[in-house]
């Protein structure tokens, strides 16, 4: 078996696709997944499966998500081991002080990536690095606000995307 981490693009945020993270994780159990863990409102789903392709286990999933909720859901799924490689290495050793770090999860492999750093002025967020599918970013702090980047990558990078907080990955692994 193989831990996943399936996380839902849009959900819960402005009022837009409303779900009970209980029954998220009873859909993911009907789908006949084991060990399901929901994480937060905003759609981070832990399962396990022996599935091994993520590409057939994404497009099931989101099939599924559609049938039962009626909307399109874009799924992006990691491993477990994905993800404590990530924390592992720590891409955000090298920034301190009043920031955020994000990580911005890539349905897929972008035709042509920008160049980085990119520098996005109008929120002050930086992107740094790209790698397997996972975007670095660091907002700073301006005026209280910490920017968001998932827009600005989806539109870079163009390919749907879904950002979490470098908190949130943390407390998805506990």
């Amino acid at each position: 078996m193989i831990t996943y981490i399936s996380l839902l693009r849009g959900i819960n945020i402005r009022g837009q696709k409303i779900i009970k993270m209980q029954d998220l994780a009873k859909l993911f159990e009907s789908f006949g997944f084991n060990n399901v863990k929901t994480y937060l409102q905003t759609g981070n789903v832990l399962f396990d499966s022996d599935e091994t392709e993520t590409l057939k286990l994404t497009n099931f999933i989101e099939e599924k998500l559609f049938t039962e909720l009626g909307y399109k859901v874009t799924v992006i799924i990691r491993t477990k081991q994905d993800l404590l490689d990530i924390v592992e290495q720590n891409p955000f050793k090298d920034y301190a002080g009043d920031v955020k770090y994000y990580i911005t999860f890539l349905a897929e492999k972008p035709k042509q990536a920008p160049t980085l750093p990119i520098r996005m002025n109008e929120i002050e967020n930086e992107v740094f690095k790209m790698e397997n599918n996972n975007v670095f970013t660091v907002g700073f702090n301006v005026k209280g606000r910490y920017g968001f980047p998932n827009v600005f990558i989806e539109k870079e990078f163009c390919v749907p995307a879904t950002t979490r907080n470098w908190n949130t990955i943390l407390r998805i692994l506990k």
